[in-house]
């Protein structure tokens, strides 16, 4: 009698899918209603920013109790009520007629939402579906935020010339949806719960498959990683990375406009360098499994850095769209190192506790960073300040993921 085919495929099909909707509609596009809501509603630049600290604020808080709970209950019927979240976030955001509602609606509703949803939940059950293919998997399901950039961030810019803000919010709200049919259909929690191994193995140690005799995988409790310096150098370290990534993201259509860029050639551009980062996250996920990914964390880190550095130099149109692109390719590489790397310090059976108490750790980064950002640019009227405290803070990232040693110098705690 034949198997049936290996879920951990459909899932990592379905993760791509529901990533890109997830960060396609929130961080990657957030910048491109800047100009409508300030003209809108009269919010300064750095008032606008409020909107992406707080959103990034609550995702990063609410990820600790996600985490656990992705670890202890139904991953899918946790995707499927973040997508009617979400949903209904948007289309709160639609109505809103103050700035503080459209930060409730966003900042909070979407921000669980997308935690939800998003690429907490994805990372976590193709961690447990996967064991030496992790990274692999992880990039390619990873590979779904760049690409839903490139396909919605145009779509935004060109139905906020056409329906405004509001019919923008609304389109988004319909699209939103299509995360919870998917999750549930695809998403199991575990391989063992349909009969199945990690990878697709077939069981049978003659034939190359898990041993019968293999130890049972140590779950860290709370306590123990945050007793671990692993945990605190990458999360810090990931943590200022990611912060400046967000911080930057939100301000760059802004920082486009300053040199005399228009909306929709930011909105092309931005979703240019989102494509970009799906064959970096592609390539960086299949390094993951075989190099030292704290080398590949900090050469991610290293591009990010340039970038910034050429944008700093207030550069020509050649330069600029070069930094553009860079920046977006560089960023496409962290996030399945980085789970990969999560998946290798504290096993699959740990993943979603580590993942989300990591967030809390990097939850000042990605609050602070886009309000210094925007508070900066009101100040000085521009963005050069920002781009140097920004490289600064990746030379700082950089020094705290040297400290990260690997799982086979860590050792792994006794139960």
């Amino acid at each position: 009698m034949s198997q049936p085919a290996f879920r951990g495929w459909w899932i990592v099909a379905t993760g791509f899918v529901c990533q890109g909707i997830a960060i396609g509609l929130t961080i990657i596009p957030y910048g491109l209603f800047a100009t409508p809501l300030q003209e809108d509603l009269g919010a300064s630049v750095g008032e606008f920013q409020l909107g992406i600290a707080l959103f990034t604020l609550v995702m990063t808080g609410a990820g600790s109790q996600v985490g656990r709970l992705l670890d202890s209950s139904s991953i899918r019927a946790v995707m499927a009520s973040g997508s009617l979240l979400l949903s209904a976030s948007f289309f709160a955001m639609s109505l809103a007629t103050e700035l503080w509602q459209l930060a409730l609606a966003f900042g909070v509703g979407g921000a669980v939402a997308v935690s939800m949803c998003g690429p907490l939940p994805v990372t976590t059950v193709i961690a447990k579906w996967f064991d030496r293919k992790r990274g692999g998997a992880v990039g390619l399901a990873a590979m779904g935020i760049p690409a839903g950039g490139v396909l919605l961030t145009p779509l935004a810019g060109l139905l906020l010339d056409t329906l405004g803000w509001r019919g923008t919010l609304q389109a988004f709200s319909g699209i939103a949806l299509l995360i919870a049919p998917l999750a549930m259909w695809a998403v199991r929690n575990t391989p063992e719960s349909l009969g199945q191994f990690a990878d697709g193995d077939s069981g049978d140690p003659e034939e190359g498959g898990l041993s019968s005799e293999a130890p049972v995988e140590f779950v860290w409790s709370t306590r123990e990683v945050l007793a671990s310096r692993n945990f605190w150098a990458l999360a810090v370290g990931v943590g200022i990375v990611f912060g400046v990534g967000t911080g930057w993201n939100a301000n760059a259509p802004r920082f486009g406009e300053d040199l005399g860029y228009s909306v929709s050639h930011m909105a092309n551009l931005i979703g240019i360098a989102a494509g970009l980062g799906a064959p970096a996250t592609l390539l960086f996920g299949a390094l993951a499994d075989r190099f030292d990914n704290r080398g590949l964390l900090i050469l991610a880190l290293a591009g990010q850095a340039t970038a910034l550095a050429v944008f700093w130099t207030l550069p020509s149109d050649l330069l600029f769209t070069g930094g553009v692109l860079l920046f977006g390719f560089s960023g496409g590489g962290m996030m399945p190192v980085h789970a990969a790397f999560v998946g290798r310090l504290f096993g699959a059976g740990s993943f979603g506790n580590v993942m989300g108490l990591g967030g809390l750790v990097m939850l000042p980064f990605g609050f602070a960073s886009p309000l210094v950002a925007g508070a900066l640019r009101d100040v000085s009227g521009s963005y050069e300040d920002t781009l140097a405290l920004f490289c600064l803070a990746y030379l700082v990232g950089a020094a705290l993921l040297t400290l990260v040693r690997p799982p086979a110098l860590e050792g792994t705690p006794q139960a």
